[in-house]
């Protein structure tokens, strides 16, 4: 299993527990930012191994070798720090809310889908589906979520006005509802670990992917049985960031 240092490595330890495993790899004194990223890489792996719920400030204080008063001086409360390990694995992404504009095509939105299905994706999967969850039972998290959530909800459907105005998307698809309905289907593919396994890195299933989500956005002339065009630098951020094997 496989959790990011703070250069953005993937280290592997065996599967001995998450104080073990968020060990691994811890950045090196004196480097920038030093306490931040050891805070971000035990509080990732504890947050991925245990849940919102059961992972304590103290535990991550302790996994990371520091006191838990420097973690407050980094972040106001759990939720915060959630909220930051998760964008750090999106960031990871072509449609990260903090690298894309609105302006950009919107075949992007095939590949970010078509990055989900993908093995090395795993830890991304994991704390996607733990931010919602425990969104779902603290209001701290739940605030977080729905600000970043209509962040990039507003971005995306300036892609798709984009996409209207450049004749690549059919008018008929509603903005609002049309990035609604992509953004559930691709939180649909983070149940892939426990759901269906077996699509994990297969091709045909990533291509069947990219072909929903261009049925979803109305676009137009779109060779969607290919497989959408690889990104090599964001695929390696991925796996280097967010990934669990």
């Amino acid at each position: 299993m496989e959790f990011p240092d703070s250069a953005g490595r993937g280290s592997r330890k065996s599967a001995k527990g998450p104080r073990q495993l968020s060990r691994a790899r811890q950045p090196r004194a004196g480097s920038t930012n030093t306490t931040r990223e050891l805070i971000l890489t035990a509080a990732a792996a504890s947050f991925a191994e245990l849940g919102f719920d059961r992972t304590s400030m103290r535990e991550i204080a302790k996994l990371s070798g520091i006191t838990a008063g420097a973690i407050y001086t980094h972040f106001v409360n759990k939720a915060e720090l959630l909220m930051e390990v998760v964008k750090r694995a999106l960031d990871a992404l072509p449609l990260s809310a903090n690298l894309i504009t609105g302006e950009e095509d919107p075949e992007i939105l095939l590949e970010n889908a078509a990055i989900h299905t993908d093995p090395d994706a795993r830890m991304l999967r994991r704390l996607s589906l733990e931010v919602h969850s425990a969104a779902a039972r603290d209001k701290d998290v739940k605030a977080l979520l729905l600000d970043y959530d209509e962040m990039v909800m507003a971005k995306l459907r300036k892609i798709i006005e984009r996409g209207h105005r450049n004749g690549k998307i059919d008018r008929a698809r509603q903005p609002e509802f049309t990035v609604r309905a992509v953004a559930v289907f691709i939180m649909g593919l983070n149940h892939l670990d426990t759901l269906s396994p077996q699509l994990l890195g297969d091709p045909s299933w990533r291509r069947f992917v990219a072909a929903t989500v261009t049925n979803l956005l109305g676009l137009k002339n779109h060779a969607s049985s290919k497989k959408p065009a690889s990104n090599s630098r964001t695929k390696r951020q991925l796996i280097s960031r967010a990934s669990t094997k």
